[in-house]
């Protein structure tokens, strides 16, 4: 499982690591694309009838990933994410699954493929080894196609979906739930990836131009339009090496101003905000993959990542704090990412029922609680 996640996170990086590993990665991307239709859509991920299969193809994945190892090229790169860290998150996947929770699995497996599908979110669109096989095998349902499009990073064609759905509406009856995640989907790419103020106020105004909307849609994208307007000018900021002091101060600056408050489609200012914040952290982690700010950066874009609707953007905010602690237990900002790691896990294993965190996540915690300690 740990090599599957080293390799997909190489495609990007390595072309000479392409050539060794092609023939392993035409049969993993096989089994991508079994799981597509059920990545896409929650209720079919979470039908008792593709159980069996959802489990054969995770399965396999585990196998071919024993066949390659490429860490080493992975340590060279920019951005890094924790390979125990990523190993740990996607073998919970299986487990979870297993063991019942889908919900839980399809959150968490979607934003691993996401992670590992680039280093880094920061960068503009690109083009994906995916894309040519996925041509081949479009889901019907246009939103579902541009849920999958986007977690692939394919964001030019995601875009364009989510844009079809929105001015298509009420004739190809999307739900309204849909309409609110395309809107996410679009701000959070523009935002926080394409850093592109103007493509999104474009995109809005787009959006916009239907009236059959629901009204209070159509409110929440004038908020926005005028939240845009407002930030047009303002630049994102860039720190040297040199100055992680200045970096600190306007990380927790405005993520302490902006604790409590609601990042929802009706606090467009927030958001726009936070993705910027969030923009910012990667670039200067890509850029200074070294630096002893390392654990705080994990920190703040786990605070600035969960404010957000967890599905609408294929984050792991609890990985940021996994890997905080595994890499940087005797940090004093650890005992913080472990708290709120356990949090998340204990929210994220509560219901009518009470709580039942699964085993093998019951005793990560308790290792990881030994760490800080």
């Amino acid at each position: 499982m740990k090599r599957f996640l080293l390799l997909l996170i190489v495609l990007g990086f390595a072309g000479t690591a392409w050539a060794e590993v092609k023939a392993v990665m035409d049969q993993m991307l096989q089994q991508v694309f079994i799981l597509k239709p059920f990545i896409a859509s929650e209720a079919s991920f979470s039908d008792p009838a593709n159980s069996a299969q959802i489990a054969d193809a995770l399965k396999n994945m585990v196998a071919l990933s024993k066949e390659v190892n490429h860490e080493e090229r992975i340590n060279k790169t920019g951005f890094q994410v924790s390979a125990s860290a990523l190993a740990r998150q996607l073998e919970q996947v299986e487990n979870v699954f297993n063991n019942g929770n889908k919900d839980y699995a399809l959150g968490t497996l979607r934003s691993t493929l996401g992670v590992c599908m680039s280093c880094h979110t920061q960068l503009p669109a690109v083009s994906t080894r995916f894309t040519t096989l996925n041509d081949t095998q479009t889901l019907s349902n246009q939103f579902q196609e541009a849920e999958f499009l986007f977690l692939i990073r394919n964001f030019d064609d995601a875009m364009k979906q989510y844009g079809e759905v929105i001015a298509g509406y009420p004739l190809n009856k999307a739900e309204t739930d849909d309409l609110e995640t395309a809107i996410y989907r679009q701000i959070f790419y523009y935002v926080r990836v394409a850093r592109d103020l103007q493509g999104l106020s474009v995109a809005l105004r787009r959006n916009g131009a239907n009236q059959q909307l629901p009204t209070r849609l159509q409110q929440q994208i004038k908020g926005f339009i005028a939240a845009v307007e407002e930030m047009q000018d303002e630049k994102y900021p860039a720190f040297t090496n040199a100055e992680g002091a200045d970096l600190r101060k306007y990380a927790e600056t405005l993520l302490n101003e902006e604790q409590g408050v609601d990042f929802g489609l009706d606090s467009p200012r927030n958001m726009l905000t936070a993705l910027r914040v969030s923009s910012v952290l990667y670039g200067y982690l890509n850029t200074y993959p070294q630096t002893p700010l390392k654990p705080d950066i994990l920190h703040w874009l786990a605070l600035s990542e969960r404010r957000f609707h967890y599905e609408s953007i294929h984050t792991l905010p609890d990985l940021y704090l996994k890997q905080c602690v595994l890499e940087y237990p005797k940090n004093p900002v650890a005992k913080k990412c472990f708290a709120e790691y356990e949090e998340s896990m204990t929210v994220a294993f509560t219901g009518s029922g009470g709580t039942h965190i699964p085993d093998d996540i019951a005793q990560e915690l308790n290792m990881m609680r030994g760490l800080v300690k």
